[in-house]
Parts: C-alpha cells; structure tokens; sequence
C-alpha cells in the first residue's frame, strides 16, 4: 500500500474516534460506546481468495468469474477449448478428427494437440509452443489464438495468473474510479475486508454482478482483477460495449446491387429451354432464381444432381442470376455424419462448387432444414470452408433459416451472417403440414416479429424476407387423433380462389392476421382457409419495404397467380 494511502486510512481513523467520542448520552448520562469498525489495511491473499492452485488461470469472461479455470503450460497460459468455441464459434475442436479448427476470412487453420506445426490451407506452419494440449479429458488452446483470431479482447496478467476476456457486441457496465487517492478494492462489501488492489484515479471497473443498488459493487479491473468497491468512489455505471478492433481480413461479399428479387424454382429433373422460359413468363422484377437441385446421396459428401448448363444459359439470356439450392432432405442420409467428418464436409463443397462451376450459375443457396444442436457446429463449420471455395470464384452464398427462437438458436444467425451474403428468413410455415391446430400460413404478425429478430443478428442489408405463393386448406372436420396434424392440404393462389367459388364460399379481409379469410364446406365438413394473395403479399412487402431489407424471395414459382408480380415489382425495382 502507498503511503498516501495509510494516510489517508489513519485520518479517516482519527475522525470515526472524534464522532465517537461526542456520542450521545444514555439515561444514566454517561456517553455511549458503540464498537466501531475499523478499515482494515490487511493485503488479501489474492491465490487463496480466489481459489487457485499453483498452475491454475482466473478466468473473467465479460467481467464474470468463469466456472472454468486456464492452465500454465510451456510458459503460456491456455483456456479450455469448450469455453473459446462458446464464445466464438470460429475456434471449432473436432472431436471425431481430433484436431482445433480457426477459420477466418483468409484461411482455415487446423492444430493437432501437443504439435508445434499446424497447417493453413494445407501447408504446414510451426510455432514455439503447441497452440493446442490435452490436460486429462479437457483440451485446451493458447490464449496466443484468442488474442489473434477472436472476435474478443484478451489480457493476461500474473500474480496471481488470470485472463481477462470480453467479447466482441457484449454490453457490460462500466465505471472509473473518482477519488484522488485512498480508493481500495477489497473481498467482500466491508471496510474490515482485506485490500485485493489500489485504484488509481480514473482507473476502469467493470460491474461484475446485477445492479442491486447496494452501498458496494462487485466490480472488475481492465487487467482481471475482482473484488468490492464502494461506490460513493466510483462514477455512475453505465453500460456500453467495448470498441474491439477487427482482426485479419475483411470478408469478401458477393451480394447484388439493389434489391434481391428470388424465386425458388422446385424441379424434379432438368427441363428444356422452352419449359424454363414458359415458367418464367409471366414474372416481373425477378432478378434471382433458385433451382432445387442438389441433394446428399451418401454420408461421404456425395451429392445428388440435376444442374443443367442449358437452365443456367436461358437463365442468363432472361437476365436472371441462378443460385443452386442445396438441401439435407434425403431420407436415407443424416446431416450429422456427413458435416461432422472433415473429409465428408471437404468433399461436399467440392462437390457442390464443381457442379456450380461447371454448369456456369452464379451461387448456391443453402437450404439446409434438419440442423440439430448437434450438429449444429459441424454446420456452421461447413459454412465457413464454402465461404473460402466460393470466395475467389465470386459465388454468392446465402442460408434459409426459420423464424428465430430458442428452440433453433444453435442455427447461430450472427455466426452464419459473417460468412454467407444473405440470410433467408423464410416467413412462413407458421402453421405447417404437420400443425396440431389449423392457422395461417404467414400471418403479418408472424411476419413482423420474425423480421425483427431476425434483425437482432443479421444487418438488414443482408436479410432476404421469404414470403409464400402457397395457402393451406384444413378440413378441420376430418378425423384425427388429438396428437395428430389437422389434415390439411397445400395450394396454389389460383387452386385455392377456384375451390373457394366452387364451393360456394367467400373471403373476408381479416385485420388481425392481414390475409383474406374464408370458410367453405366440403361434404358436409368445414374447411378454414387463411388466404395468400396479391393483397396479404403486398402487406408483407411492406415489412421488407419499412425494414429496409436486402430483398424477397418466394417459394415456389408456378403456384402464384399472374397479379402478384405487378405488387412484387413495384417493391423491387427502386
């Protein structure tokens, strides 16, 4: 401690005695005595007090004190893989090949535990110490990676030994320390609680638990230190994120100028020239469009195909862009074994960047509907290694992704968004083939809410709202178990206006889910339609029009009716 310091202790001493001394009187009028507490100028244990043994690492993540502790090995402190990846994706240890993946925009980098050498894009590389070591059932990477590649600020310090990270985007509270000097952190929100630091003026605390409004704060230092401040010494809390500059890199972006315009196209083989231009006919404003074509067809990265050149050419002379879907609906196959093997996922981008390549389109939309948790980083791994093969060939990527909740959180929106060109948010199937109960297809409310949390992770000039050319009859009436879907059958707009007046029926605008409504019967059985048309797309539009969103994609071509067009183009073309 400073001089200053036990000054200024001794003469707050001196003048808690004063007070006492002109106490008041009791009864009897003698002068009351009461105990009082005295600032204690005991140096804390800071190794005992938090906890760590000789080899041990604090770890303080967005100022809060880690379950898991770092290790000291080769003179290098290292954190558990599990926590690196759970704060940035990018570190990705792959159990079934054993070995630390960090993909960037540039390159991707593997590390085998306990080598020196490592390989970047294929060739080896070495470093002074292993960048990756095995500790009895926990891997652990150098903080060397964090401090390189993460999206975080990372500061080590000794005495004891412990790591500060915060990451990239996380809010935390902030104060400075106020008083000229005598400004102490201690262990515990009490005076007679041993010295853990001195503050000097000005110095940084971090709020390292929830405003409570208590005379103490929980607080940390900028270089990892813990401990109880009170806070008539500190500046008001406020909070804010932690500028952190990028790393490496900037990511190249394919995207197109102005508004994206897609449609997808769903075939079940290749078509002629003359199919494709009748398909096509009657739209306007469309810019993109998507061709159902790649499948799995083995768990070793095989693809199934119908890409044709010839579909690509009369595409092209239409002025249309042709992004190849890709999606992980074979039966037979699981995404898991296919994503989760290096070699698998290696083969499965080639794959699907040589069939894109050679028939001459000019993207792949990845559609990709049976992700797991976990599979769930084997996924978003798959992405990052397609960013690098498409990114020098000029390919677009963009991923279809549903409407955001925790149940698919692990789809990890933010993570994906930094390596595709758009995200897809596909702005229906609220009510879906296997629904329990009838309902809309994409109601504006549903619209509405999934673009705003799609925009809570993805820039908005990057976000393509999906809508659908399609509706949903339920015939409510039919039996079915109660665990079982209400029967239900999917239309196209022109399908669904004919049955409407065949059978009678007629249509009311409903405010509530901004769609027509109509209920007809169908011998003797009540059917509910919740209506998509020309007037609840062009209310959609407008979400995408108010939100200033990269653009629209509809599935599927073929099921609208001829009026959507003129609505879609006025929304498009700026």
């Amino acid at each position: 401690m400073s001089k200053k310091s036990v000054i200024a202790i001794m003469i707050a001493i001196a003048a808690i005695c004063m007070l006492v001394g002109c106490g008041d009187k009791n009864e009897t009028g003698n002068t009351t005595t009461d105990k009082v507490k005295t600032p204690s100028t005991e140096q804390s244990d800071l190794k005992k007090f938090y906890g760590l043994g000789d080899n041990d690492v604090m770890l303080m993540v967005n100022a809060r004190l880690s379950e898991s502790k770092g290790i000291v090995e080769n003179g290098k402190m290292y954190v558990p893989a599990s926590l690196a990846s759970s704060l940035d994706s990018r570190f990705y240890w792959n159990e079934y090949d054993e070995l630390l993946y960090v993909t960037d925009a540039t390159a991707r980098r593997s590390y085998s535990s306990g080598s020196k050498t490592y390989k970047e894009d294929g060739q080896d590389k070495t470093t002074d110490s292993p960048m990756v070591i095995t500790k009895g059932n926990e891997i652990y990477l150098c903080t060397q990676l964090l401090q390189q590649y993460g999206k975080m600020n990372v500061i080590e310090s000794t005495e004891p030994n412990r790591i500060s990270i915060i990451t990239a985007g996380k809010k935390i509270y902030r104060a400075s320390v106020k008083a000229e000097e005598g400004t102490v952190m201690r262990e515990g929100g009490d005076i007679t609680k041993p010295i853990v630091a001195e503050l000097d003026k000005g110095a940084v605390l971090y709020l390292a638990e929830d405003i409570s409004g208590n005379t103490w704060s929980k607080v940390m230092t900028e270089d990892g230190r813990w401990g109880y401040v009170n806070n008539l010494e500190t500046t008001t809390y406020s909070q804010n994120a932690l500028a952190i500059p990028a790393k490496g890199e900037e990511y190249t972006r394919h995207g197109l100028t102005g508004k994206v315009c897609m449609v997808w196209h769903s075939l079940g083989g290749e078509i002629s020239e003359a199919d494709f231009k009748a398909a096509i006919k009657e739209t306007k404003g469309l810019n993109v469009i998507s061709p159902t074509w790649f499948g799995f067809s083995n768990t070793e990265g095989g693809i199934s195909s119908i890409a044709s050149a010839t579909y690509v050419k009369a595409a092209h002379a239409a002025g249309l862009k042709v992004w190849a879907l890709a999606d992980d609906f074979a039966k037979d196959v699981k995404g898991l074994d296919v994503l989760s093997h290096t070699a698998s996922r290696e083969a499965l981008v080639n794959n699907l960047v040589s069939e894109v390549t050679r028939v001459g389109a000019d993207g792949i939309n990845i559609d990709f509907e049976y992700i797991t948790k976990e599979s769930a980083p084997h996924f978003l791994q798959f992405l990052r290694e397609l960013f690098l093969a498409c990114k020098d060939k000029g390919l677009t990527i963009s991923t279809d992704n549903y409407y955001p909740n925790q149940l698919n959180s692990f789809y990890r929106l933010d993570e994906q968004s930094e390596f595709v060109d758009y995200i897809i948010f596909m702005g229906y199937d609220e009510h879906y083939s296997k629904s329990k109960e009838a309902g809309s297809v994409a109601s504006i409310g549903f619209v509405k809410g999934g673009v705003n949390e799609m925009l809570k992770k993805v820039p908005a000039d990057r976000l393509i709202l999906g809508v659908p050319f399609f509706t949903r009859k339920w015939m409510v009436n039919e039996v079915h178990a109660a665990d079982e879907p209400v029967p239900n059958e999917a239309a196209g707009m022109d399908t669904i206006k004919k049955y409407i007046k065949d059978h009678g029926g007629s249509s009311a605008w409903s405010e509530e889910f901004g769609q027509n409504y109509a209920e007809v019967t169908e011998d003797g059985k009540l059917v509910k339609i919740w209506i998509e048309d020309a007037d609840s797309l062009k209310l959609k539009l407008e979400v995408m029009k108010e939100n200033k969103l990269a653009g629209c994609s509809a599935w599927r071509l073929g099921m609208e009716s001829k009026d959507v067009w003129s609505v879609i183009q006025s929304y498009v073309i700026e």
